[in-house]
């Protein structure tokens, strides 16, 4: 794989990474693993096999295994009103008699936002809503955020203009609410739980408190590019700042800060947790998820055009990506102090991704919203391990019924397909799923396009059932040239 390797270095040296870690899993094993550059550049540390990094926003993937573990306890229902766990009425002023619910967090569509914008340096003293006190020891608690309150801490910024469930807003607070929610149900803090019930049982060095890192030495600096120079670098943080700065604990639920971002592990043990949703749920003979939870995790949930060019298609707390037409990678990328990061991976082909750096200059999404620097790895790694004839895909479900198969996946969908005038609908974004695709959906426009091979179809004025898009089955399949078999209430599809 030497041939790889120098590719890699190439990609590196072009993007002026700090340092780099890079790991490719293939079927339950990782089959290639480069590293490059610096850990440290003070200290004049190189990059080892088992740097430690704070990973970023990969953490919210991570941290949605536990709440899908207190899902098959019982304990967390996703379609519930979050109001029912925190013990008072949370809703958007705009919408007070729409629920916000445990799954609309994982999607993003809760309607609930970090308030005043981060990247603006005007808005750094302001302490009001996530963005606000994020980061800070103020005693904040979710309801001084979520109720329409005088106090000191509240902002209307905290919610946007649309209705909970309907539009897709990156929300770093909605994962902070979905890890107290883990705290709720589960007695323990968030912190507590995912070593206790995920890191541990699996033997990973990792935790959200870099303090209980085993090897602290491993724990890498972050830098940014110096500003208007393509040259140097100034430190983000240190692992030392890391490590002392702690992680405070306030009361059992009201641990919102830090969640969304603040993951350490390295990029081995990374691909261990990565390995468990290839696995369907189990890996190193530790089962952490049942294979059909695992199933719904990845399948989509949601698609449109949100805040991000970047987000088509959501699963449970993971993008479905939409950069390599046909090849939907799942997964998340990450980005705070430097790093950038992802971890995508393709059940279908049992290949996956994980990939960091600790600072870089690289940073133009060019690639249907990715940056250059992703698209470049992610590419390597399709050319030297896609499949040259990859398998087709089998989509199969019955007219009436909500479960249906994808390969080896059992999906759930919105609503039962049905028949109407001798045509067959069923939910758009569950025949994306079908297809192995991503739809491109338009909501200001109310199109919807499916593409596969080449073949293009486009539908506007969508046409809606219970709220969910439909779509005519074999209008959909003949543009597109794709056989299908009907035999009584049974569809197949292959593609």
């Amino acid at each position: 794989m030497q041939e790889f390797t120098e590719s890699f270095k190439r990609i590196c040296q072009e993007a002026k990474l700090v340092g780099a870690n890079f790991v490719v899993v293939k079927e339950d094993k990782m089959v290639n693993h480069c590293i490059y550059g610096m850990q440290s550049l003070e200290k004049n540390k190189a990059t080892n096999e088992k740097t430690i990094y704070r990973i970023a926003s990969i953490s919210k993937t991570v941290g949605a295994i536990a709440l899908m573990q207190l899902v098959e306890a019982k304990k967390i229902d996703l379609e519930r009103d979050i109001s029912d766990y925190f013990g008072f009425l949370i809703r958007n002023p705009k919408y007070p008699d729409d629920p916000i619910t445990v799954k609309m967090l994982t999607l993003q569509t809760s309607s609930i936002m970090d308030g005043y914008d981060d990247e603006n340096p005007a808005y750094d003293d302001i302490r009001k809503g996530y963005n606000g006190v994020n980061g800070t020891r103020l005693d904040v608690r979710v309801k001084d955020l979520l109720v329409e309150n005088d106090g000191p801490y509240y902002t209307p910024l905290t919610f946007s203009d649309y209705k909970p469930g309907t539009r897709f807003i990156y929300s770093n607070f909605g994962c902070g609410l979905m890890a107290c929610l883990i705290e709720i149900a589960s007695g323990e803090y968030y912190t507590d739980y995912m070593e206790n019930h995920i890191f541990k049982p699996l033997q990973l060095d990792a935790s959200f408190v870099a303090s209980h890192i085993h090897h602290q030495e491993l724990i890498a600096d972050l830098y940014y590019p110096q500003k208007d120079s393509e040259e140097g670098y100034k430190v983000a943080v240190t692992a030392e700042r890391f490590v002392n700065g702690g992680y405070p604990k306030f009361p059992l639920g009201e641990n919102f800060r830090g969640p969304a971002g603040g993951l350490f592990i390295s990029m081995p043990d990374l691909s261990v947790i990565m390995r468990m949703f290839l696995q369907g749920g189990i890996v190193n003979q530790v089962r952490l998820l049942q294979k059909e939870t695992v199933d719904y995790m990845i399948q989509q949930h949601w698609f449109g055009k949100g805040d991000s060019e970047s987000y088509w298609a959501k699963g449970i707390q993971m993008k479905v990506l939409h950069s390599f037409p046909e090849k939907p990678f799942r997964g998340h990328t990450g980005g705070a102090y430097g790093v950038r990061s992802y971890m995508y991976f393709d059940v279908k082909n049992q290949l996956g991704i994980c990939f960091i750096t600790n600072g870089g200059y690289r940073e133009k999404e060019t690639h249907r919203g990715i940056i250059d620097l992703f698209y470049d790895t992610l590419e390597l790694v399709i050319n030297h391990y896609w499949p040259k004839q990859e398998p087709k895909t089998e989509f199969t479900f019955a007219i009436g019924e909500k479960l249906a198969q994808i390969d080896q996946r059992i999906v759930k969908l919105p609503i039962a397909p049905f028949v109407q005038e001798e045509e067959i609908y069923l939910p758009a974004i569950s025949l994306a799923d079908g297809l192995n695709i991503v739809a491109h959906r338009n909501e200001e426009k109310d199109l919807i396009s499916f593409t596969k091979k080449g073949l293009k179809i486009e539908y506007s004025g969508l046409l809606e059932k219970q709220g969910v898009i439909i779509i005519p089955l074999k209008k959909t399949l003949q543009a597109l040239n794709i056989p299908f078999e009907i035999k009584g209430k049974e569809v197949k599809v292959i593609s």
